[in-house]
């Protein structure tokens, strides 16, 4: 009988949608779009399926580009 460790949680990233993303920055809707599409955003472009971000890179790059932004 051999006894093993179970598997190590990696937490994932939060993977959110522009409309979401619009909801979560107080911003409006064309706002955000505007916002992903900006050189160097971390948009995970899916074709058909929309764009997607992960919401902790998203805020990186806000934080870089943009002057920060509060917590």
């Amino acid at each position: 009988m051999s006894t093993q460790e179970p598997p190590v949680s990696i937490p994932s990233p939060e993977v959110i949608t522009i409309v979401e993303l619009s909801k979560r920055l107080k911003i409006r809707r064309r706002s955000a779009y505007d916002l992903a599409s900006e050189p160097g955003f971390p948009v995970l472009n899916l074709g058909g399926r929309g764009a997607r971000i992960i919401w902790t890179d998203a805020l990186d790059w806000l934080r870089k580009n943009k002057g920060g932004i509060a917590q």
